[in-house]
């Protein structure tokens, strides 16, 4: 009987989830739409907009799951509080706690799979369609990989091996660690290839340092250092950074050898950090609006129609996410670490929940 009910309950959180997670796609594919629409230069048009939003909808799909999740439950178990079903399984002896916990199986089945999605599928499609739209704009060939970004600037071919941002959510800066310069003649022979340990952007030029210069020529090869040099490139900083990947973007393999690279070279790590353990609660955060949304469900069950469920869902959805946000400032300014800052709202909004869950009727 028990298991029974479960499997019903699990069903019902899955189909309402599956469901308000197709409906927030859609939403979001069409408000990009119209937004790239009105940024089309250069020789990207309509078909590469398309082709840019293909690509981006894992992440998009990504980003939207967890608040998909809380509101596609209050969908789907709410449809079932709203027959009075849930009432006769109250009467059965069934506890609160337990069809919560059904439910949030149920949304498990799929949440796993999404994880995947973020980790393997979205960061390569995204950053393919970050180099791809930056391409088409200025004209210029970009291309994103493993090792990083590659541009063509004239007769320079340019790898930027390791594109960094520093600071926090709010303000970022950008800076270009491991820069390879490939630089060919009129006869497509390499001529020099210039090696630099950080390329920096003051407003108005590049500046490359600790410079290292291999220049070829019939002869052989000679090679130079230069504590610091002017970089003549047209690559503009304000592009390049619609290319770079966020740290929200990225999987967790990157994130780790990001932070790896930050902490052994005594630089600021705490965006990727924040970045990476977001990704790790991915899971945990799912579990706590579920829980945070089923209160609503039990609340007034016959008198809570479908719009007024999705509407305390959103409520719900944005003061969790303005709290978590306050609390990662919070522990910014106060140096807390990363990991304690990103668990403290999740285990807040899941504790509260199951002391509601566990109250009498």
């Amino acid at each position: 009987m028990i298991k029974l009910v479960d499997q019903y309950v699990g069903r019902s959180a899955l189909y309402g989830l599956l469901g308000v997670w197709l409906v927030m796609a859609i939403l979001y594919v069409l408000i990009s739409l119209l937004r790239e629409l009105q940024d089309i230069q250069g020789s990207y048009d309509t078909g590469d907009v398309f082709w840019f939003i293909f690509l981006t909808l894992p992440r998009m799909s990504y980003k939207i799951f967890p608040v998909s999740a809380l509101l596609g439950v209050l969908v789907g178990v709410g449809d079932l509080a709203s027959s009075n079903q849930l009432v006769a399984f109250r009467t059965a002896g069934v506890s609160r706690l337990r069809l919560a916990l059904a439910a949030l199986a149920g949304a498990m089945v799929i949440t796993i799979p999404v994880m995947v999605m973020g980790e393997w599928v979205a960061p390569p499609a995204e950053q393919k369609a970050r180099t791809f739209r930056l391409s088409e704009m200025v004209g210029q060939a970009i291309v994103g990989g493993p090792r990083g970004i590659w541009i063509r600037d004239g007769k320079d071919f340019v790898n930027i091996q390791r594109p960094l941002l520093s600071g926090n959510r709010r303000e970022q800066t950008m800076e270009f660690q491991n820069v390879v310069i490939y630089t060919y003649s009129e006869g497509a022979i390499l001529d020099t290839v210039t090696r630099a340990d950080l390329a920096t952007h003051n407003g108005e030029r590049w500046t490359l340092d600790n410079v290292t210069r291999v220049q070829f020529s019939d002869t052989g090869a000679s090679k130079s250092q230069a504590e610091h040099e002017y970089w003549a490139t047209e690559i503009k900083p304000q592009l390049m950074d619609s290319a770079i990947t966020r740290p929200s973007l990225l999987s967790l393999r990157s994130l780790w050898k990001y932070m790896e690279f930050l902490g052994e070279n005594g630089l600021d790590d705490r965006v990727y950090t924040e970045a990476f353990w977001e990704k790790v609660l991915f899971p945990f955060t799912v579990i706590a609006l579920i829980l945070a949304g089923m209160p609503f469900v039990f609340g007034a069950q016959r008198s809570q129609n479908m719009g007024v469920r999705l509407f305390f869902g959103m409520v719900l959805g944005g003061v969790f996410l303005v709290v978590n946000d306050t609390i990662q400032q919070i522990g910014s300014f106060y140096l807390v670490p990363t990991f304690l800052s990103s668990l403290v709202p999740i285990l807040l909004l899941a504790g509260v929940s199951i002391v509601m869950l566990r109250r009498s009727v």
